[in-house]
């Protein structure tokens, strides 16, 4: 009798356990149409944050890619190669995403457990990957050889005697790197998009701020109001209980860092 009940102690306990590794059990909770093409966007984003948050091969890729948008506004790209070069990105980038699924998909799967199947499905996904990068690579080629040659004729002057495309530029850095920050320091907490380590919204208003200022001609009253819209749109964020002092504060260095960099460079 003792044996019997032994034995069914052991058997509650392992199945505890079988339940706790697997988790809670899903239940759809009923969404208007609406409230699903919202959520939709913020799944998406989480997915984003964490294969930039767990996958250094994610943070290399967004790394490059920003790099090779911000260089091709500094040479004379046309409107077909910018085309390619921007599907070669997304494509690199959409093939790490599925990368990452795939490899979590076998680790759930396998349960840690050593598999000749795991280890293929995990290596021809990475192998998916590879080839997209070396097209880019291919791709990044053809359109970047023959500009370096004839550098005096690419946008980098225009640039510098067009405030216009140098906000824009630096307003898409700033929106690029935010969304960088919010993926890299994800901890995995409510949501990326709603919150997160820098506030977008104090970052993209600061560097509205600078640009203002930088083109204000030294008009004190223009650079007053200028940064005190700034200040509000940070403030509401805080009173909002979307972002901390500290974030708000991230948002608003990064902005003006870059803005302020950026036109002090070029103008």
């Amino acid at each position: 009798m003792d044996e019997n009940k032994v034995k069914e102690e052991l058997k509650k306990e392992i199945l505890e356990e079988i339940n706790k590794d697997e988790g809670e059990i899903f239940v759809n909770s009923a969404k208007t149409p609406g409230e699903k093409f919202v959520k939709g966007f913020d799944y998406a984003f989480e997915g984003l944050a964490y294969a930039i948050s767990n996958e250094k091969n994610m943070k290399f890729h967004v790394l490059v890619s920003i790099i090779v948008l911000i260089a091709s506004l500094f040479f004379n790209v046309s409107r077909v190669e910018m085309i390619f070069l921007i599907l070669s990105i997304a494509f690199v980038i959409c093939m790490e995403l599925v990368n990452t699924a795939i490899e979590e998909v076998v680790n759930l799967a396998s349960k840690g457990r050593v598999s000749k199947l795991a280890k293929a499905a995990k290596d021809v996904s990475a192998a998916a990957t590879f080839v997209s990068a070396l097209v880019s690579i291919f791709v990044a080629y053809l359109v970047f050889f023959d500009k370096f040659t004839n550098f005096s004729n690419s946008l980098f002057i225009r640039i510098s005697r067009r405030p216009s495309h140098l906000a824009l530029i630096a307003l898409a850095v700033v929106i690029i790197l935010t969304i960088f920050l919010k993926g890299l320091f994800y901890k995995g907490k409510g949501t990326a998009f709603h919150g997160g380590f820098v506030s977008g919204h104090a970052a993209v208003s600061f560097a509205l701020a600078t640009i203002g200022a930088m083109l204000a001609n030294g008009d004190l009253f223009l650079i007053l109001i200028y940064y005190g819209l700034a200040i509000i749109v940070a403030e509401s964020r805080f009173e909002a209980d979307i972002h901390s002092l500290p974030e708000i504060i991230r948002g608003a260095i990064l902005g003006t860092l870059i803005a302020f960099s950026m036109f002090g460079a070029f103008s």
